[in-house]
């Protein structure tokens, strides 16, 4: 089975149309999920991993925004979307993004915060979309190692889950 490759779309405003279009077009779908990354400069690319990284911290200097809507049970419900960020800052990114003053929002719930595996937490199902994603660009940015340009890019992988 072939999988189709990701639509990718850059974007620069946080409540980007097409955007927010896809993220409702992936929960009416049921299935699929979206990773964000900050653009970065030719010349200011991170180098990559050397060949013991995978002994060491995280290697993602350049974070990696996933969002995930909820998937439908059987009984009607609908589970919580699930939101990641992987960086590469240490431990309790959680607690460092409250002192940055960005505490995770109310009625989010953290799942994982681990230094290599990121940050997991589960999102209400009423929780607006482009406030979900404003947070998680935002969070993000304070999180990115390097400089980025202020344009971000979106994978899209609509109905793979």
């Amino acid at each position: 089975m072939t999988r189709a490759r990701p639509a990718e779309l850059e974007f620069v405003a946080r409540d980007d149309p097409e955007l927010l279009a896809y993220m409702s077009s992936i929960e009416a779908g049921g299935t699929g999920w979206i990773n964000v990354e900050p653009l970065i400069a030719e010349d200011q690319e991170p180098p990559p991993p050397g060949p013991f990284a995978f002994l060491g911290g995280s290697t993602h200097k350049v974070p990696i925004v996933t969002w995930m809507p909820g998937k439908r049970a059987g009984d009607g419900t609908v589970k919580p979307t699930t939101v990641g960020l992987q960086h590469a800052t240490g431990p309790r990114v959680a607690s460092r993004l409250r002192d940055l003053g960005l505490p995770l929002p109310e009625g989010w719930r953290i799942t994982q915060d681990h230094p290599r595996r990121g940050l997991v937490a589960m999102v209400p199902g009423e929780e607006d979309n482009a406030a979900v994603v404003n947070w998680l660009l935002l969070a993000a940015t304070a999180l990115c190692q390097v400089p980025s340009t202020g344009r971000w890019l979106a994978s899209v992988h609509a109905g793979l889950a």
